[in-house]
């Protein structure tokens, strides 16, 4: 992913010689042209950046949705009593990246 204007440092970033620091970004810090510029003056390759983590609610209802076709397939139409429990409670705990944020 390109390093864009805009977006947020997820990670300290530090830059330099092994002899002293000569750029330092804190977590939050909003990246800018000028920012951009100086990691590339500086030497760093990679910096980490959040991401937006936003789900549209027709790509979160298709995931749970695919979710649950694939929890029926795996238990099977009438899972037996003892499978039961484990079904439902897989069916109220989506998995983490399904969640919407």
């Amino acid at each position: 992913m390109k390093l864009e204007p805009g977006m947020v440092i997820a990670r300290p970033v530090y830059g330099g010689s092994s002899m002293q620091a000569t750029i330092h970004l804190a977590i939050g810090s909003g990246i800018t042209a000028s920012t951009i510029e100086q990691l590339i003056n500086k030497g760093v390759e990679c910096v980490a950046v959040e991401q937006d983590s936003a789900h549209d609610e027709a790509a979160y209802a298709t995931l749970v949705a695919r979710y649950q076709a694939r929890l029926h397939q795996i238990f099977g139409a009438e899972p037996d009593e003892n499978c039961r429990p484990l079904l439902e409670a897989l069916l109220q705990d989506l998995p983490a990246n399904a969640h919407p944020k």
